[in-house]
């Protein structure tokens, strides 16, 4: 529950990812369209890409293999399609390595040059805490819908009684996609549009998030 909480101290609240600048071009502007917008990045994205990549870190983690951890850790980073999403999962990561190390969870030396995104990290606080992995992916789905929907709510923006139906229809998601296993190779995506916009979000004139 403290990792899913968003009061959790890394700033992934000061990021939008795309969403933003999806916004400002009215692609989002209304309960509607936010719906789809987050049911569409979260199915074809997030759990095609992250929560399979969270379980071998975990898995990695487990096992204390640090090839396969640094492999995933930079497979991920690789995914991350604009400059502004591989700055995001590197500082939020560099966050999180803090805290934990703050939490006497404490770091293999093995990073050297490499750099721990935040996901590597949610593995390894979710190894040392025993929680099983299929929880943590829960809460790992959860923050980060969580925090998609705090953004559409100050932007588009949404009530807060629309911002809990968004969430409680993403949910049911959220347990379709734990329980979905990939193979390595069906591992990725490629979401052209969030790129596209992720990109735009670097040189947008005005904006509330970070990029």
């Amino acid at each position: 529950m403290r990792l899913s909480s968003p009061a959790l101290p890394v700033g992934a609240y000061a990021y939008s990812q795309g969403l933003e600048t999806a916004i400002a071009e009215g692609i989002v502007h209304d309960v509607s369209s936010t719906e789809h917008w987050l049911k569409e990045i979260f199915e074809f994205g997030f759990s095609q890409l992250d929560i399979p990549v969270l379980k071998r870190l975990f898995t990695a983690w487990s096992r204390d293999d640090r090839d396969a951890v640094l492999w995933w850790n930079q497979f991920l980073l690789a995914s991350r399609e604009t400059r502004e999403l591989v700055i995001e999962e590197i500082q939020i990561g560099a966050a999180m390595k803090r805290l934990l190390t703050s939490l006497e969870v404490t770091q293999p030396d093995m990073w050297n040059d490499e750099k721990p995104g935040f996901c590597c990290q949610y593995a390894l606080v979710g190894h040392r805490w025993g929680i099983e992995v299929k929880e943590l992916a829960t809460a790992f789905a959860f923050a980060w819908i969580e925090n998609q929907v705090g953004v559409a709510t100050k932007l588009v923006p949404l009530g807060q009684s629309d911002a809990q139906r968004i969430l409680g229809m993403l949910l049911i998601d959220i347990a379709d996609a734990v329980e979905t296993e990939y193979s390595d190779a069906e591992i990725g995506q490629s979401l052209l549009g969030l790129a596209v916009l992720s990109s735009w979000h670097e040189t947008q004139p005005a904006r509330l998030f970070r990029s």
